[in-house]
């Protein structure tokens, strides 16, 4: 009774909170879902590895190979032989008087030349032309104008009047120019000078020669020998390699491939609620949903192979380094053969020689030069002309005047005129100035080549002596002995043991992980169409007894279902069979068509939390088609079919 009561009390709160939840202001005819959002998914891939990655190593043994070699048992050397100096007598000159100098005189030199002295400098004169005169004709008025009167006539009186027959001019008169006598004097010999010759100084000194050079005398110290041990490498010993085995260890290895998680549920309608609402006597649960797990096997390394190297006994680190080795003796020169060379001295001789100590020198004398006096006219005043003015020339006319005029009647009477000749200066006296050239008088003049001084050079004289000259001096001549040599047989380490190794790869393991990238819950009411709360068909063509979707029916599963589940919903796919063939057959095969579509799906990225399969077989025909009726192949398609609907509105 306590139970029931309990159980009352929670379907009171549920449909209340139900009640107090329902949308405000709903439109007449549209549908509207409570939207459980669920928890959003996504599957990742987990590579394990499920077997590590080890080497396996293989011992490639030492190779060895048998070599000879010519060793030295005896050093090359040298022996000396001696070739004796060469000697020749050689003749030689010494210079026993210097090379001088003496001055010889050059006689001065003397030429005749003629010489030109200007005896009378140049002078001007001047030539007069005298003025040109012409003769013109002239009217003087020798009756003036008068009146005549018809009463009383005019009355007349004789004068006299003075009148230029010939203009006054000037005439030129020559002035000669003036010249004066002047004395001069010329050189007819010019100063000279002669030389006096000094001659040079000689003295005698002593000098010393070499009349025999030195020369050597060599000697052969011979080679001394001794012997020597030399140890050599007889066998080489290579390297021994153990190869250590890896060592596996099995175990296991869990893999969460869902995360514990928990999501919203509605339970069951009440067996005794009244209300004939589907949604009344309702609650819903927040219930846990464990995670996943997958056990997968492992193999892990606990040592990888490995190599032991145990070194050959005469390799660097091994037991004995000279456990191969092997002597032989070899003869060697401890000092070479050289040779001793002993000098002989040079032998001298004392000669005297006559030397130049001041060479010898000039002086100089002068000598005058010789003049003579000469005499030269020369012009001080230049010609000049002197303007004679030459008076005009008048002469005394006649001529009637009137003196009183008359007085009644005036008649004119003209004047009267009478010509004469007169002379004028057509052209003025000028004058020219005519150049006088001055005189030379040729005088012989006498040219000096002074004194001078020629050096005249003294050889100087030798004597000739004979000396002895060491020409090619002592040799030692060296003749190569070739080494002498002995061949000896070893081993040696052609290539060392070495491993090779080959890597075998890890084995990994794939295993898909759902992860929860975001958290669902009850949202509000939202509108949604009211056909997909109903089963909408998806016209999805299967071949006949498969589940496999084609390319055709991938495009419509993405132009229908991913827009709706991508927008948060639920959605189940339902699908259904026809009759023919057995109830069980048909069962599985609407359930794996139902699980293609999901798969299909979960590979574009829908989460399979908001995905439901359900595979109905031949449970609900849409036709009479059941068993044992006939149908036509029409009615069978009918019933083969795949749905869908939005189950997440609750």
């Amino acid at each position: 009774m306590k139970k029931q009561i309990i159980f009352l009390m929670l379907l009171l709160v549920g449909f209340s909170a139900l009640a107090q939840d329902l949308p405000s202001n709903p439109e007449t005819g549209k549908c509207y879902v409570r939207c459980k959002t669920p928890d959003k998914w996504e599957n990742q891939d987990v590579t394990i590895e499920v077997s590590p990655a080890y080497k396996k190593l293989k011992v490639v043994p030492a190779q060895y190979k048998t070599e000879t070699e010519t060793v030295v048992v005896r050093d090359a050397y040298k022996t000396l032989s001696v070739v004796p100096a060469k000697y020749e007598t050689r003749t030689f000159q010494v210079e026993t008087k210097s090379a001088g100098q003496y001055l010889k005189k050059v006689p001065a030199t003397y030429s005749k030349s003629t010489t030109s002295v200007e005896t009378q400098g140049p002078g001007q004169k001047i030539v007069v032309y005298p003025a040109k005169y012409k003769t013109e004709t002239f009217e003087v008025e020798v009756q003036g104008p008068s009146q005549k009167l018809v009463v009383i006539p005019a009355k007349y009186e004789t004068v006299t009047e003075k009148v230029l027959v010939k203009e006054e001019s000037t005439k030129l008169v020559a002035i000669p120019a003036k010249y004066e006598t002047r004395t001069e004097t010329i050189v007819v010999q010019p100063a000279t000078t002669r030389v006096k010759i000094i001659p040079g100084k000689w003295e005698t000194r002593t000098e010393t020669i070499t009349v025999n050079e030195g020369g050597q005398v060599m000697t052969v110290v011979p080679a001394k020998w001794g012997t020597e041990k030399i140890t050599y490498r007889k066998r080489e010993y290579g390297s021994t390699l153990k190869v250590i085995p890896a060592k596996f260890g099995h175990t296991t290895q869990t893999i969460e491939t869902k995360a514990e998680s928990a999501q919203w549920e509605m339970s069951d309608k009440d067996p005794g609620c009244e209300s004939s609402d589907p949604y009344d006597c309702r609650y819903w649960c927040y219930k846990k949903v464990p995670a996943q797990f997958t056990t997968v096997n492992v193999t892990t390394l606990e040592s990888d192979a490995a190599v032991k190297t145990i070194p050959g006994c005469n390799q660097p680190n091994g037991s004995d380094p000279s456990c191969g080795d092997a002597i032989y003796t070899k003869k060697v020169v401890l000092t070479p053969a050289t040779t001793k060379i002993k000098e002989i001295a040079p032998v001298t001789k004392v000669i005297k020689k006559s030397v130049m100590v001041t060479p010898p020198s000039v002086k100089t004398i002068e000598v005058p030069a010789v003049t003579k006096v000469v005499k030269k006219v020369v012009m001080v005043t230049p010609p000049s002309t002197k303007t004679v003015v030459i008076p005009a020339q008048y002469k005394t006319v006649k001529k009637v005047v009137m003196v009183t005029p008359p007085t009644t009647k005036v008649i004119k009477i003209p004047a009267k005129t009478k010509t004469f000749k007169r002379v004028v200066v057509a052209t003025p006296a000028t004058s020219k100035v005519i150049e006088i050239p001055g005189k030379t008088t040729n005088f012989k003049v006498t040219n000096v080549s002074p004194e001078s001084t020629e050096t005249v050079a003294i050889p100087s004289k030798n004597t000739t002596f004979k000396k002895t000259v060491m020409v090619t001096p002592p040799q030692a001549v060296s003749h190569d002995v070739a080494a002498k040599t002995a061949v000896i047989k070893k081993v040696v380490l052609a290539k060392d043991a070495y491993v090779t190794e080959n890597t075998v790869p890890a084995k990994y393991k794939t295993v898909k992980k759902e992860v929860l990238v975001q958290k669902g819950g009850l949202t509000t009411w939202k509108p949604v169409e009211c056909a997909l709360l109903e089963y909408s068909p998806l016209p999805i063509k299967w071949n006949l007894g498969s589940a496999t979707l084609t390319p055709a029916a991938k495009r419509l599963i993405d132009s229908r279902l991913l827009p709706i589940l991508r927008d948060g919903k639920m959605v189940e796919i339902a699908s259904h069979t026809d009759s023919r063939g057995s109830a069980a057959s048909n069962q599985n095969l609407s359930e794996r068509r139902a699980r293609a579509v999901v798969n299909y799906l979960m590979s574009k990225g829908i989460n399979a939390s908001q995905l439901v399969a359900k595979g109905y077989g031949e449970s609900r025909l849409v036709n009479r088609c059941s068993d044992g009726v006939t149908c036509t192949e029409k009615e069978h398609a009918a019933n083969r079919r795949t749905t869908f609907r939005v189950i997440n509105a609750k």
